[in-house]
């Protein structure tokens, strides 16, 4: 069976309910002639046109932020079997498949913790006069996305930072000598980057039902290493096979109930209306071919395959890094991350 545009309807769905559950506060107010000539702006909704290796783009622009909170019993896209596009995968699975999808969070007084979201946008691509792919995007993004995540298909950083402390409890006696012989200690700061994996720890963006430090990828000291030692040590010692010196590199999405997306740990500012970080170029695509769509943080092409794909990449923040839109820290790697409670009253997911 073909991958279908059905995802339409969800993605005006997702729109329609952040519209809906968004907070908004305005009144008439009548300017005068000189004070309207000093006005500038642009219009709530605006169509913009793209095109590339022969496919036309048409994409409408919500110039709007939007606080919402939403649940939803499944997202699931990309349900086929298709044995030249996806060799190898399991009779009936999806490129996504969320079970008890939500997006921000509920505190125990029935508050709502709103994830934030500033230009929304839905676009379709077109070869000829046929549409071959559809995708909502949203410009910024930041606040908690949960959900039972059983299969991802698409490009989905996660950066993992924090005392080597988790480590140890995870190692056995030997692995913690071997880490101690190498400058590594219970207070080391490390860092990795990990990504969609299968379960051998090859890169894996296709149905994966894991993330983890790739093969041929490591670790990084921060601080509180044994300098030299740790370097030499850590240059050496790579991830092979989910494993890195025997200890796990490589987690079940399932266990990840809630995810951080943005930085959390920066507030916004009350002085101004922008998302202080937030993560950028975020959107989920549906096509009948691959279809290289365009990166709304930094104007690049981003291809994505044939079925459902999800784009989380990594973005530049205000100091002009380049961030993970995802970070977590090892002793959540580990041992997962619970859900947070997404539902008012009694239910905490599925609501």
């Amino acid at each position: 069976m073909r991958p279908t545009l059905g995802f339409a309807n969800t993605a005006l769905a997702l729109i329609c309910a952040g519209l809906i559950s968004a907070t908004a506060q305005a009144k008439m107010v009548e300017l005068a002639d000189n004070e309207l000539s000093e006005v500038t702006g642009q219009a709530f909704i605006n169509l913009a046109t793209d095109s590339n290796a022969g496919i036309d783009y048409t994409r409408i622009n919500f110039g709007m932020n939007v606080e919402t909170q939403l649940n939803m019993k499944k997202l699931q896209l990309g349900q086929y079997n298709d044995a030249v596009t996806r060799p190898g995968e399991i009779a009936g699975s999806s490129d996504l498949l969320i079970n008890n999808f939500a997006l921000g969070t509920v505190n125990a007084d029935d508050t709502i913790n709103p994830f934030k979201i500033a230009n929304p946008f839905l676009e379709l691509a077109y070869s000829g006069n046929k549409v071959v792919g559809v995708r909502i995007g949203f410009g910024e993004a930041k606040g908690i996305l949960s959900g039972d995540i059983q299969s991802l298909t698409g490009n989905i950083p996660v950066h993992i930072k924090g005392t080597a402390d988790a480590i140890y409890n995870s190692a056995n006696a030997g692995q913690r000598l071997a880490l101690f012989l190498g400058g590594i200690y219970r207070t080391s700061v490390l860092e990795a980057d990990a990504q969609l994996v299968a379960p051998n720890g090859a890169a894996d963006p296709i149905r994966a039902g894991m993330s983890g430090i790739k093969n041929g990828d490591g670790l990084n000291c921060t601080s509180g290493c044994l300098p030299g030692i740790s370097d030499a040590a850590l240059a050496i010692i790579k991830s092979n096979g989910c494993a890195l010196l025997g200890i796990q590199t490589c987690f079940s999405l399932s266990q990840f109930q809630s995810l951080p997306v943005g930085n959390m740990a920066v507030s916004d500012s009350a002085a101004t209306a922008a998302i202080e970080g937030a993560a950028k170029g975020f959107f989920i695509s549906m096509q009948t071919q691959d279809v290289a769509w365009r990166d709304m943080d930094n104007n690049s092409l981003i291809n994505t395959l044939k079925g459902a794909f999800m784009n989380l990449p990594k973005y530049r923040d205000a100091n002009g890094n380049m961030v993970a839109p995802i970070n977590i820290d090892f002793d959540q790697a580990f041992n997962g991350i619970p859900r947070q409670d997404t539902c008012l009253g009694t239910a905490t997911a599925g609501c």
